[in-house]
């Protein structure tokens, strides 16, 4: 039997792709020399941590409710098993794979590619938790979070804009 996913669930799953940004970001900043690049992937380090920090915040708020962890909670099984699919997307690669993976992409517009899509899948991701959610504050973050990954979308692709003309 498949395991139906929660709120608590989602932030969790949040939380790990969080996690999985800031060693990406770190990665990445540690490959490059460029000051420019550099800045770029510190700024969204800072930034995936501050995520982090959020979501682990709300995680105990709603963990300490006694509602959160009732089955009338859960989401449906076609609800889980889509999100389960798009986390299986993995949005960013394992720790232990990101320094591999960006050695393997080689150079910065390659890196800045991949950069894209996983904040693209987080934004798909977010979304679609902040439509199951059954707690308004988790939908809430959900919506927030959502709101900063198309930020950084915006930020990724203006900034390497910049280094290409630079």
């Amino acid at each position: 039997m498949e395991s139906l996913l929660s709120d608590l669930e989602g932030l969790r799953i949040a939380m790990n792709i969080e996690k999985r940004g800031f060693n990406f970001y770190q990665k990445a900043y540690n490959k490059f020399k460029d000051t420019q690049a550099k800045a770029l992937f510190k700024t969204l380090m800072e930034e995936e941590q501050e995520h982090l920090i959020t979501f682990t915040e709300y995680f105990n708020q709603i963990e300490a409710c006694k509602q959160a962890h009732s089955e009338e909670y859960l989401f449906d099984a076609e609800t889980s098993k889509y999100l389960t699919a798009l986390v299986d997307s993995h949005v960013f690669p394992a720790e232990q794979d990101a320094e591999h993976i960006i050695n393997e992409l080689a150079t910065l517009g390659n890196i800045i590619k991949l950069a894209i899509g996983a904040e693209k899948d987080s934004i798909l991701l977010y979304d679609e938790l902040a439509k199951c959610s059954k707690f308004e504050d988790a939908k809430a973050v959900f919506l927030k979070l959502k709101g900063e990954e198309q930020r950084h979308v915006t930020e990724i692709s203006h900034k390497f804009k910049q280094i290409l003309n630079a």
